[in-house]
């Protein structure tokens, strides 16, 4: 049985705005709804007004570390795979997809527009202040802000390559390894795609096929991501070979089947 292994990547694209995405946080806290919008609310309200307040001269490269050090302080605590936004309100446990959530609602507010690339393991930001270009790495809380080109080159052809990352093969799990080289843009209202989609991860990884085919639905619904696709149809092949009655895997794999199509499938 594979594990999968997921890391996200945000692109920044910054200028004075006012908020491009008013109903961001709405949408994404419907992935958790165990959360309180309105305490988040004010919560994200607090912290932009904080951040507003310490900015003074600060150039936009010292104002994006000063934000990032913050949001540390208020609400990244601990990193885990696959953290969901209700856990890193809650409790501080975030990964780089719950992170970058959040820094976009808070960019949002802030006035500036932004940009998400998603690649198959890492989500990554780059700022475009007008006169440089930055790299915003939402997981590394002191040094995530690069503004020398040729590490911001460096660092972008690491996360082209698309390989799991160090942490997940010094693990010695096994994992899943996507037969694809993605890197590409996605918007701010597909992120709770993205979020439901881990949600499916971690049901598939506990081999609960009907969890995982009702979050993957829900995720391609959003967001139909190449990942989506592949995963789409792994979980085929994997509820095929289940114990489940017949009846219930026809039910469970009947949204991903356009993703078996050039497929041989070995139906029990």
């Amino acid at each position: 049985m594979f594990r999968f292994a997921g890391l996200w990547v945000l692109w920044i694209w910054i200028s004075p705005a006012f908020a491009q995405h008013p109903a961001l946080l709405e949408h994404l806290l419907q992935t958790s709804p165990s959360v309180s919008p309105a305490q988040i609310n004010y919560r994200l309200d607090q912290f932009v007004y904080t951040v507003q307040e310490k900015r003074k001269k600060k150039s936009d490269a010292d104002f994006l570390r000063l934000v990032l050090r913050e949001s540390y302080k208020s609400f990244f605590k601990t990193y885990q795979p696959y953290a969901q936004l209700n856990q890193t309100f809650e409790s501080g446990v975030y990964d780089c997809l719950s992170a970058t959530s959040v820094m976009s609602v808070i960019l949002d507010q802030l006035g500036y527009r932004y940009q998400i690339i998603e690649t198959n393991y890492h989500i990554f930001m780059q700022v475009d202040t007008g006169s440089e270009k930055l790299l915003l790495e939402t997981t590394d809380r002191y040094h995530g802000v690069i503004s020398d080109p040729e590490q911001i080159q460096q660092q972008v052809q690491l996360y082209q390559t698309n390989r799991l990352s160090n942490a997940i093969v010094q693990s010695q799990k096994e994992h899943y390894q996507f037969n694809l080289n993605l890197y590409q843009e996605v918007q701010p209202e597909q992120l709770p795609g993205l979020l439901l989609f881990n949600q499916a991860v971690l049901a598939y990884n506990a081999q609960d096929w009907i969890t995982c085919a009702d979050k993957l639905d829900q995720a391609r619904k959003i967001y139909e991501s190449p990942r989506v696709k592949e995963f789409g149809y792994l979980l085929v092949l994997s509820i095929l070979e289940s114990e489940l009655d017949d009846s219930m895997k026809r039910d469970l794999i009947r949204p991903f089947l356009k993703y078996t199509q050039n497929q041989v499938l070995a139906a029990r």
